[in-house]
């Protein structure tokens, strides 16, 4: 692993836990990334996640580099809050001056915020808009953003899932295969499943199966997303007592095997490893959830010509969201947001599979050189 830029450790003074602040990369005199909170969070995992943003955020196209805080401690603890607000608190001078930063594992934005707010800060990424000429209208445009809703819901919560929709979708097409004649097999059903299986319904692809921890739900033809999107819970649970009759109820595994070409791991780190790896007969894994092939697996996928579009760009929509506003200047509608992301990540895509074909390597690998790529700037998008 590189020497990230800055690495700091923080304790609190109230109950011990220890906090990080990793930036890795500075550019132009800007850095991004959320705040995770975990128990047993080490600043090893917030150095390899600094890392990644780096990459997440030149496939969006920005030129900022990449950052991660972490905190030691149980975000299901009475005083994780006022862990939050203390370390905020201390880390106010970087979020003022060069640290654009939200939500991650453990942590809510709306928290963040309210914190914020209390220290004398607009926004978690100030830091950028105070040095733009058209700061009031940036600001303007994000708190619109962050407020949006699209269909009923949240736009925060459908940002993720529609760029894993576009990446498959264009992924696709970069196989040779006719998304309109692909079949697609989902493990989760929260916020990043439910959402990928909406708009990848809406642009007329077969969800054949979705799967929760209950067990897999299954139609050759393709399941009615709409129908399953009435009948989850706010976990993701689908409610099997109204299904369909002509759905098949398999068990929770089934969702690898059945006959598909994509899968979407939407739900929990290392599900595909090298004890599944041989039931696998689909031609792309895009992964929603964060880490959820092993390596091992990976590379195993990849002799075989399965391809896997990894999770920091695959999931990158979350932080498409603030880039849209802040790097691309649009409106802060959700039209105008999936436009950006829509055009952002397929050129993305692209740009991947290019290198992927020209050096023959994992797409993984193929990502990270975006961090050195130029030419794919939101001019282009």
């Amino acid at each position: 692993m590189k020497q990230p830029y800055l690495s700091t450790e923080w304790i609190d003074p109230e109950t011990g836990a220890k906090g990080y602040l990793v930036i890795d990369e500075m550019k132009a005199g800007f850095c991004a990334g959320g705040i995770r909170m975990r128990k047993g969070v080490t600043k090893e995992e917030i150095q390899r996640l600094a890392e990644i943003m780096t990459i997440k955020m030149a496939g969006l196209g920005m030129t900022v580099g990449g950052a991660k805080g972490g905190i030691d401690f149980s975000p299901n603890d009475p005083k994780s809050k006022e862990v939050l607000k203390r370390y905020l608190e201390a880390h106010t001078p970087y979020i003022k001056e060069c640290w654009l930063t939200s939500e991650d594992l453990g942590t809510r934005e709306e928290d963040i915020l309210q914190i914020l707010s209390e220290l004398g800060l607009n926004s978690s990424v100030q830091a950028f808009i105070d040095k733009q000429e058209n700061a009031p209208s940036l600001l303007k445009e994000l708190q619109k953003a962050m407020k949006a809703r699209y269909d009923g819901t949240a736009l925060t919560e459908l940002v993720t899932g529609y760029g894993v929709s576009v990446v498959t979708i264009k992924s696709l097409e970069q196989i040779g295969k006719d998304p309109l004649q692909a079949k697609v097999s989902i493990q989760g059903f929260g916020s990043v499943g439910a959402s990928a299986a909406k708009f990848l319904y809406e642009s007329g692809i077969k969800v054949v199966a979705v799967a929760d921890i209950q067990g897999t739900i299954y139609k050759e033809d393709g399941l009615d997303i709409p129908i399953l999107l009435t009948l989850k819970d706010s976990k993701g649970l689908i409610c099997r007592k109204r299904l369909p009759s002509d759905y098949e109820q398999l068990p929770d595994g089934k969702w690898l095997e059945v006959e598909t070409d994509v899968l979407i791991p939407a739900a929990i780190a290392d599900v595909i490893n090298i004890e599944v790896v041989d039931k696998i007969e689909a031609k792309l894994i895009v992964e929603g959830a964060n880490l959820p092939v092993t390596k091992e697996a990976e590379e195993i996928l990849f002799q075989r010509g399965i391809l896997v579009i990894p999770d920091f760009i695959a999931n990158s929509g979350g932080a498409g969201l603030f880039v849209s506003v802040l790097n691309g200047n649009v409106e802060g509608t959700p039209e105008a947001i999936f436009q950006f992301l829509g055009s952002r990540l397929s050129k993305t895509v692209e740009v991947i599979f290019s290198i992927v074909n020209k050096e023959r390597i994992l797409p993984r690998m193929a990502a990270r050189h975006l961090v050195e790529i130029k030419e794919i700037s939101p001019k282009e998008v």
